[in-house]
């Protein structure tokens, strides 16, 4: 009589070739609805910042140029994006439209930081609910358009969130249906920077302790100083329902396969 690790798995009959195909089959569609459920899981419970970087515990930030949002700004020697959200940021010059002379002052212990291996990435956002705030604006440009787009769109629009007209405090709010990127408009310059194409200028940021919190910098110049504090924006992600659904289907559709195999 065989041991009981040698017989094969139940519901894997392997007694003929027909057999064979039906449980391979039957193993192709488990393997789908588990990565539906982690794909969807992971843009809710991980991160809806995608794109080929990583998220790093915060640095000492110093000015040395690590990572790449740590540069010495022309604003002030404690003026970069990582002063303004961590905390010791002060002696800034050009803040505009409220920005607090202290920053956000969030401590960088409740802070990661987005790169690939300390350099600027690109990255997209992930489909739902952002709500976007105007934090600070330390800029010596007077006009400026920060927005969003639809990368995958043949022919993409730009939408635009926030100008030299809004002040620190408000707000907007993006229903993405698909995934999308930002984008800033140095209207006085003509510089125009992408989050997830050439020229790169954006740094991302999440709260360790607030669920789905995120922040991102922005450069304004080409050939600037490349602190990222030119505009700083928060945002709350809430993933789109299409999300809890795909992880519901997923679910269901495991206990039933479950339940087929047991028969």
């Amino acid at each position: 009589m065989p041991h009981a690790w040698n017989l094969p798995p139940r519901g894997f009959r392997v007694g003929n070739v027909q057999d064979f195909r039906r449980n391979c089959k039957m193993f192709g569609k488990i393997l789908q609805l588990v990565a539906v459920v982690v794909l969807a899981a992971g843009v809710m419970s991980g991160s809806p910042i995608i794109g080929g970087g990583s998220w790093s515990g915060w640095p000492t930030v110093n000015n040395d140029g690590v990572p790449f949002w740590d540069k010495s700004s022309g604003d002030g020697g404690a003026c970069n994006v990582g002063f303004f959200l961590a905390g010791g940021f002060g002696g800034c010059s050009n803040l505009q439209n409220g920005t607090p002379n202290t920053g956000l002052n969030l401590g960088g212990s409740n802070l990661n930081y987005y790169s690939d291996n300390d350099s600027i990435t690109p990255f997209l956002l992930a489909p739902g609910q952002w709500t976007f705030t105007l934090e600070g604006r330390i800029a010596g440009s007077q006009t400026f358009q920060v927005g969003y787009y639809h990368p995958l769109s043949p022919l993409p629009v730009f939408y635009p969130l926030f100008s030299q007209d809004d002040w620190v405090g408000d707000t907007a709010t993006v229903f993405a249906t698909d995934v999308i990127a930002l984008y800033l408009d140095d209207i006085s310059s003509g510089d125009f920077f992408r989050s997830d194409a050439s020229p790169l200028g954006m740094a991302a940021f999440r709260h360790t302790q607030m669920a789905r919190q995120f922040y991102f910098g922005f450069e304004d110049r080409i050939g600037g100083d490349w602190d990222m504090n030119d505009v700083v924006l928060s945002a709350q992600y809430v993933p789109e329902p299409g999300t809890y659904v795909l992880i519901g289907a997923g679910l269901l559709g495991l206990g039933l396969l479950r339940r087929l195999n047991r028969n």
